[in-house]
């Protein structure tokens, strides 16, 4: 691997396999050989939207790759594009990395206080949160979250389950759900000094709203919408419940938006603290990565914090 980074043509975005995946984005440091992914960690984050993933090695993001489709996929759908990409892919076909995260992004999920979780309890978690029991076809899962004093309880399809641990088999592999980044994230961005901050993560359709008091967790969730004036009018809602005043507020947005959208120009109404989250900086990056909107990456890339919530080398 050179010590240069490079932007891969992109002129040739619908793969050959013929995914329905459209590549929007591709920048790494050069070539990844199987000798290097031995000593690398491959995050990968997935919806029914878009495939993307990131490799970190030694404190740098070598790789980074994101794929988006222009319409809703099932989960099945999502299954056969995953098993046309990956097994040609020249990363993800790659074995023996020090650890593979996964996260996804799902409707199912909750937040357990460490003193109330048993693990034998995790779908009837879920089933509280949704108003019905799991589903045959998902899997409930849990992480912890010591420096929240929680645990994440999340569900997700089985058969993206399955297919990750058979193409990844014997090799270290966990599960979060996208909140968990998100979290740690926002943990680290956030002021000790500062009374409230609140953290959008847009995605296709939806939301997810956390807001921190002093680095304390005071709200999470998530929200679907199908217009600007929806999802402001959630956002100013559930301030309203926690007794904050929209102009007293910080907002840090991520995900998919920009300062031209509709709900960036209608939250900026009623809210006019608002500003864009930033790539981590424990991490290095290629140079192209100046190129990209890093604020869409804020989740994935704080993947990389998971490596050091469990103590890995």
């Amino acid at each position: 691997m050179d010590g240069h980074s490079k932007t891969i043509d992109l002129s040739n975005t619908n793969l050959k396999s013929g995914t329905k995946w459209v590549r929007t984005a591709l920048v790494s440091r050069g070539g990844l050989t199987q000798a290097l992914a031995y000593h690398s960690y491959l995050h990968i984050e997935i919806s029914e939207f878009r495939l993307r993933f990131f490799v970190a090695q030694a404190g740098e993001c070598v790789w980074l790759e994101d794929y988006a489709s222009d319409m809703f996929l099932t989960p099945h759908q999502v299954l056969e594009n995953l098993k046309l990409l990956v097994f040609d892919h020249p990363v993800l076909a790659l074995t023996g990395w020090k650890a593979i995260h996964i996260t996804v992004s799902t409707d199912g999920f909750t937040l357990i206080p460490d003193s109330l979780f048993r693990k034998e309890y995790a779908a009837r978690y879920l089933q509280l949160t949704q108003g019905h029991p799991v589903l045959a076809t998902n899997k409930a899962l849990h992480e912890h979250l010591p420096a929240l004093g929680m645990y994440s309880v999340f569900q997700m399809p089985a058969e993206w389950w399955n297919f990750f641990q058979d193409h990844f088999a014997l090799q270290p592999l966990f599960f979060s759900h996208i909140c968990t980044p998100l979290l740690l994230g926002a943990l680290r961005k956030t002021d000790a000094s500062k009374d409230t901050q609140v953290f959008l993560q847009f995605q296709e359709g939806f939301f997810i709203a956390l807001v921190l008091e002093k680095k304390k967790l005071q709200f999470c969730n998530r929200f679907r919408f199908h217009n600007p004036e929806e999802a402001t009018f959630f956002v100013l809602s559930f301030l309203n419940e926690l007794n904050y005043l929209p102009e007293g507020v910080e907002l840090c947005l991520s995900g998919e938006t920009t300062p031209f959208s509709g709900v960036f120009g209608e939250l900026a109404r009623f809210l006019p603290h608002i500003f864009f989250a930033k790539k981590p900086r424990q991490l290095a990056y290629p140079d192209e990565f100046e190129d990209l909107a890093d604020h869409r990456y804020f989740a994935l890339l704080n993947c990389y914090e998971l490596s050091g919530l469990r103590g890995e080398g």
